[in-house]
């Protein structure tokens, strides 16, 4: 019988192909194979919301391939990965797929990549779960309403191709709220008092300032600070008023989940929230570890719950039995309880072997994903152990001051007596300074009269509240029930992206642009934008998953409340009506230029858009703030009409004014087209390249070639308004030519790269990947050959090589046979063995 299995990654399905016999075809979807367009809305307001699917740009030949091997499936198995988007996934591939395909599909959950896993799913197989499927849904149309309804006001206020985001737009305001704090507050001065003393045996001991007459106390200047010192010298001397001896029990911490694993990468390695999510992906769909092959070592990480299953439970106890003693074990397994919306299905990230080590793995793994893995691992191991056991010593100093108060100075020190989990984990930041002092302060007795020694005050002034780290800002979104485990890495990622948010040192400090953003958003959609309805979203969302719920009935819910506050939006910045239709009554005497279509472009026609707005204003009395200011930009293409003197009772002094100022706009939008025309063709560009799949990257002679890396770098780049240089077009065109065969619009891409036929390009393709890599090698070769001079020709190597290399970086093609030449020079000095050359 033959089964097609689809899983989302080709590493993912790498790992899982050695685990099943040879009548599974696993087959990789590279995520999503449909979603909402990237050019239009895609929503269909008026029909309960639907949402219009368009493939996504790399989606054509995957889905051939999976059609193709369905059709030949008598069962088929959808297994994304166990979470909204996952079953998502599982649901968009059947609906595609059971077009053409009779075997019936099955769908396949499972935690972590190991062999009994994967035997469990299928032996548990299901039918694709609707309601995470709905919840899914509705969180990508309420993103997209609130993304492309709410952004153009943006556009028309503060600077066009900005946006908002629904909940990316609240972190924003957490950030720039966190800063207004810092800059507004006000140090306030407060004092410390210390005092160090000894007992009949001479050692010393510093005790602190604890209460006055049995009280709080706060002395906020240096008069009042001297006038305590004067008092306490010259009062009593101290006295042990209290011993007290007290043991201390602290918990291991539960095993991570997303945010709190993305929160202590953060801390512990510096690690942004996308990276550590990356790391974490490879290290659940699996990582060469020689002989064993490519194995899963973590379970799934995208997960708000703390279970853990009972098999890894008890794997986990008798490991800590083995390694570590009987002691080192509780009676009874450690439980933690997961906040009230967590899946209880899900586990926490945990080690999917518990006896796979971080020492065992170590050469096989990238230090960062080390890293990542030991943090992991130490974590759910200590979250089985016992607990800590500490003894604190606790000593009250009395002195009777001379002003008649009485204050108690407090000195405290603390001894591991058993450590429990914390020999594999600890959060414990503090370090051991005072544990010196414990056998001092131990020997200590009531009513004991102590030496004095110095006594010591220090002004101190109040912190603001510190900036946002990602770990914080991570662990505020989780405390406001803002986000959930699969979103936090993308929110973080965002609005730095957006410029919104810059990363300084770790901390997050908002931007210009994001103060303003904030600031209009908050102004102009309070309720929206609030932290508390983001938070009730989120809710909704959750219940929708749990099928309590049905999503059309929440959206229509949510954007009965949306759509009167969009509108109170767009209508906050309205013109006067006077001025709305002195403008209307003008325009309403030019003679409109007929729009002229041309083939692949939109066409803008004023006089049609002219008689929108006025019938609208004819209806409501009303125009928006970005109609007022198009209708500006019009009469400024048609100024020598509107400067007629028909016209100059209509049209006031302001609107003048204002025309005036939206042809100087116009000017300078017509000197930057050139500008926008470039950008036009790096958008169509790069949404050409979106569609080709990458080969994996190669490691030569220490060195990583990742072509999908180095375009997504040009990409950034140039969709960042950066224009590209002829020298990166041509290393661009280098590299896409090795693509050919996945290539659409070879026309477009050979005006772009110069190439003057495919066969430019398929010769281009046969030796720009080796000309790029060699030249690379011989870029670190320091010692040359001394240059030979044989009859009339001096042969020189370095010469060679930078001509060359000048060659191609100037996008010129080079021949076979200087491609065969450097390749020889490349042997010649060691760089690439003689079979390669």
């Amino acid at each position: 019988m033959k089964k097609l299995l689809i899983v989302e990654s080709p590493t993912k399905a790498k790992t899982i192909s050695r685990m099943l016999n040879a009548d599974y075809t696993i087959l990789a979807s590279m995520g999503h194979i449909r979603d909402l367009p990237e050019h239009s809305f895609g929503v269909d307001l008026k029909n309960n919301f639907t949402p219009q699917y368009v493939d996504s740009p790399r989606s054509a030949r995957i889905v051939r391939e999976l059609l193709s091997a369905a059709q030949k499936a008598d069962e088929i198995y959808l297994a994304p990965d166990p979470d909204r988007e996952g079953e998502a996934i599982a649901w968009h591939l059947e609906e595609v797929l059971k077009k053409s395909a009779s075997a019936p599909f099955y769908r396949v959950s499972f935690h972590e990549i190991t062999r009994s896993a994967i035997e469990n799913a299928l032996n548990h197989r299901n039918k694709v779960n609707l309601s995470l499927v709905d919840a899914q849904q509705a969180r990508r149309v309420l993103d997209r309403i609130v993304g492309y309804q709410v952004s153009p006001l943006l556009w028309s206020c503060i600077e066009k191709g900005i946006s908002a985001g629904r909940v990316q737009s609240v972190a924003v305001r957490l950030v720039v709220e966190r800063e207004r704090a810092i800059l507004a507050f006000v140090p306030e001065e407060y004092w410390n008092f210390t005092l160090q003393c000894a007992g009949e045996n001479g050692k010393e001991f510093t005790s602190r300032l604890f209460k006055i007459n049995g009280k709080d106390f706060r002395i906020g200047n240096r008069d009042s600070a001297n006038a305590l010192l004067d008092a306490v010298r010259n009062g009593s001397a101290p006295v042990v008023s209290n011993v007290a001896f007290s043991e201390r029990k602290r918990h291991a911490l539960p095993p991570f989940t997303t945010s709190t694993m993305q929160q202590a990468a953060s801390s512990r390695h510096r690690f942004s929230a996308s990276d550590t999510m990356r790391y974490a992906q490879q290290l659940y769909e699996g990582v060469e570890l020689g002989s064993a092959g490519s194995v899963g070592l973590i379970t799934y990480m995208r997960t708000d719950s703390v279970n853990i299953a009972r098999e890894a439970q008890g794997a986990a106890r008798e490991f800590i039995r083995r390694e570590y003693g009987d002691a080192y074990v509780p009676e009874r397994p450690n439980v933690y309880r997961s906040k009230a919306a967590a899946q209880e299905a899900h586990e926490a990230i945990r080690p999917t072997d518990v006896t796979r080590t971080p020492e065992s793995v170590a050469q096989f793994l990238e230090p960062h994903l080390l890293k990542l893995y030991t943090l992991i691992w130490r974590r759910f191991v200590a979250s089985q152990m016992n607990v800590c056991v500490q003894h604190l010593t606790t000593v009250d100093v009395g002195v009777a001051g001379s002003d008649g108060n009485d204050y108690n100075f407090r000195a405290t020190a603390t001894v591991t007596h058993f450590p429990g989990f914390t020999v594999v984990y600890s959060d414990d930041a503090k370090g051991n300074e005072e544990d010196s002092m414990a056998e001092v302060l131990g020997a200590l007795q009531k009513d004991q009269i102590l030496r004095a020694g110095k006594w010591e005050s220090e002004q101190k002034f109040t912190e603001p509240p510190p900036r946002y780290t990602e770990a914080s800002l991570i662990r505020e979104l989780e405390e406001n029930g803002i986000g959930r485990p699969s979103t936090y890495a993308t929110i973080l990622k965002t609005i730095q992206q957006r410029k919104y948010v810059t990363r300084s040192q770790g901390k997050l400090i908002p931007s210009e642009l994001g103060f303003r953003v904030v600031d209009f958003l908050v102004k102009e959609l309070p309720e929206l934008f609030d932290v508390g309805f983001t938070a009730s979203m989120e809710e909704k969302l959750d219940r929708i998953e749990e099928g309590d719920l049905e999503w059309t009935a929440m959206m229509r819910e949510f954007y009965d409340q949306f759509a009167p506050w969009l509108e109170r939006a767009k209508l906050s910045d309205a013109p006067e009506q006077q001025d709305a239709r002195g403008l209307l009554d003008a325009l309403g005497k030019v003679t409109f230029v007929q729009p002229e279509k041309k083939k692949g472009q939109r066409t803008f026609d004023d006089g049609k858009f002219y008689r929108s707005v006025k019938e609208k204003f004819e209806k409501d009395g009303a125009i928006t703030a970005r109609q007022f200011q198009a209708l500006l930009s019009i009469a400024a293409r048609y100024q020598d009409q509107m400067a007629s003197a028909a016209f100059s009772e209509e049209v006031t002094d302001g609107i003048r004014k204002a025309v005036d100022a939206a042809a100087e706009r116009e000017s300078r939008k017509a000197a930057s087209a050139a500008g926008e025309d470039q950008m036009a063709q790096y958008r169509k560009l790069f949404g050409l390249l979106d569609q080709i799949t990458w080969d994996a990257p190669v490691t030569r002679r220490g060195r990583v070639y990742d072509d999908g890396k180095f375009v997504q770098s040009l990409k950034d780049q140039a969709l960042g308004g950066k224009i590209l240089s002829e020298r990166q077009i041509a290393a661009l065109g280098k590299v896409v030519t090795k693509y050919q065969q996945q290539l659409q619009d070879p026309e477009f891409l050979a005006q772009i790269f110069h190439w003057t036929s495919a066969g430019d390009a398929e010769q281009e393709s046969g030796n720009a990947g080796d000309v790029e890599q060699v030249l690379e090698l011989l870029s670190h070769v320091t010692a040359w050959a001394e240059p030979v001079k044989r009859g009339r020709i001096t042969y020189d190597d370095r010469n060679f090589y930078e001509s060359i290399g000048k060659q191609y970086h100037q996008g010129k093609k080079l021949s076979d046979r200087q491609v065969a030449a450097l390749k020889k020079l490349a042997v010649k000095y060691g760089c690439l063995p003689e079979d390669e050359a």
